[in-house]
């Protein structure tokens, strides 16, 4: 008789939120919506963040639990996040992010702790950050968190809710880092990088020793430089990527390393989940 086979447990740091549309609202913020892949992709997940003593704070725990992402949820005095989303003629979205929410607020729990003790990975980026309070709850999360497990840095600039000397202390921190074109634009400017976009990745991979960094290029295609560099193209798709498929691809990528998978696969695994979150969006539209 054999035993069940444990799961790899990840953990996300950050932002939980409402997405609050013109006619609709859903569960929101990178890290939920990260985990809700890495969950369908076979880890078991939980969410490390704040949330108000508010009606939004108890339909997050709701959402959470019927996605099969553990909450770990500190309950604040701050009204549970909100971000406004407006659609584009062009059909991409502009979020505006609400201040002062709980998750500016997250404190250093027990259960927090508890829960980062025998983690296989963690998952940060760097908009829950632009607070003091919860900037160093996080630092303090992630250097808490097990030497070996792999800590995957989505770096996603937000507005302006990121500065140079939080990008470094991050990089410093991270195994993986994600980072699209534009946010790429920014890095070359802030770090001084040169070269073509190929030759800034393997700097940055090089300068913070990552194991991978993970290169989106609009829909056309994603690069991933590991042991190895891994291209997918794609050609189904005219559209810049849908919003949300960025978390799609990493919570799958993640969830695939874990289970052991070699890099070529889990990249296409990756893309495709990415690309099942676009063509959705456009059966929407």
């Amino acid at each position: 008789m054999t035993g069940k086979i444990k799961k790899p447990q990840v953990a996300a740091l950050g932002e939980v939120v409402f997405d609050i549309l013109p006619d609709s609202r859903k569960l929101g913020g990178a890290p939920a919506d990260f985990l809700h892949h890495a969950v369908q992709y076979g880890v078991e997940g939980y969410l490390i963040s704040a949330i108000g003593a508010d009606d939004l704070g108890r339909e997050v725990i709701a959402e959470l639990k019927k996605f099969d992402i553990n909450p770990v949820l500190a309950v604040t005095p701050y009204p549970t996040g909100r971000v406004l989303i407006f659609k584009n003629p062009n059909g991409s979205h502009t979020a505006h992010i609400l201040e002062n929410a709980a998750w500016d607020y997250i404190p250093f729990t027990d259960d927090a702790e508890k829960c980062l003790k025998h983690i296989d990975a963690i998952y940060f980026g760097t908009l829950p950050l632009r607070k003091s309070y919860s900037k160093a709850t996080i630092l303090d999360l992630i250097a808490s968190a097990p030497h070996k497990s792999l800590k995957f840095f989505d770096i996603n600039l937000r507005q302006d809710y990121y500065d140079k000397q939080t990008i470094l202390t991050l990089l410093d921190m991270a195994d993986v880092l994600k980072i699209n074109l534009s946010e790429l634009k920014i890095l070359k400017s802030m770090l001084k990088l040169s070269g073509s976009a190929e030759d800034m990745c393997e700097t940055l991979k090089n300068q913070y020793s990552l194991k991978y960094l993970i290169f989106n290029d609009t829909a056309k295609e994603s690069r991933i430089f590991g042991d190895t560099l891994s291209v997918v193209k794609n050609s189904g798709i005219q559209q810049t990527f849908a919003y949300g498929a960025g978390n799609a691809f990493s919570g799958a990528f993640m969830a695939s390393i874990l289970k052991g998978l070699p890099q070529q696969e889990a990249h296409e695994i990756a893309n495709q989940a990415a690309v099942d979150v676009c063509l959705a969006s456009c059966k929407n539209t």
